[in-house]
């Protein structure tokens, strides 16, 4: 079972800076990881690592081969309103 998180990220790249949002997945009970917001960012097509813990900021691998200059996650919060049990089925 997993809870989602929003989270805030200022994303600067060679053109400036701009404010992006993602979702975070974690473990039920449990705080986002490093972990969770590498996958997330993953997903989003974004192959970073976290370069500094105190800021949570996070750089490209392979910084020539993108205009992404860095990731910081300004802030995140929890969706209190999710629920991954939730089934798709209609109620007949």
């Amino acid at each position: 079972m997993k809870e989602r998180f929003y989270t805030t990220v200022e994303y600067t790249d060679r053109y400036g800076r701009t404010i992006k949002e993602f979702t975070v997945y974690a473990e039920s009970g449990k705080k986002p990881t490093i972990g969770d917001f590498t996958e997330a960012f993953h997903k989003a097509g974004l192959d970073v690592d976290i370069s500094d813990f105190i800021s949570m900021t996070f750089k490209p691998r392979q910084p020539q081969n993108t205009p992404l200059k860095s990731l910081r996650v300004i802030r995140t919060l929890h969706d209190y309103t999710y629920n991954s049990n939730k089934t798709n089925t209609a109620i007949i």
